[in-house]
């Protein structure tokens, strides 16, 4: 499955915004994919370039919790640099 890289940064947005105090903690894990999205293009197996747009291929809806929470489980420990060199 695959979804576009607006439609992933919405539903893990979403999903963080669930928890309490998640706007700013949002806007920043957009900003930060945005950047990772870049940096990896064409070297990352689950960024697909195609002449419709660039996706990210997830395998099911389960994957977008487990990206959000993953990010939650960086803010608290303090390992946002690492959930980025492990996304």
């Amino acid at each position: 499955m695959k979804l576009s890289i607006e439609e992933l940064i919405e539903n893990v947005k979403d999903e963080l915004l669930c928890y309490e105090d998640m706007e700013q903690a949002s806007q920043r894990w957009e900003q930060e994919f945005l950047g990772w999205v870049e940096k990896n293009k064409g070297k990352h197996k689950d960024i697909v370039v195609e002449k419709d747009g660039v996706f990210f291929k997830i395998k099911d809806e389960e994957d977008v919790f487990e990206i959000a929470n993953a990010y939650i489980d960086a803010i608290d420990e303090e390992s946002i640099k690492e959930y980025w060199e492990k996304f």
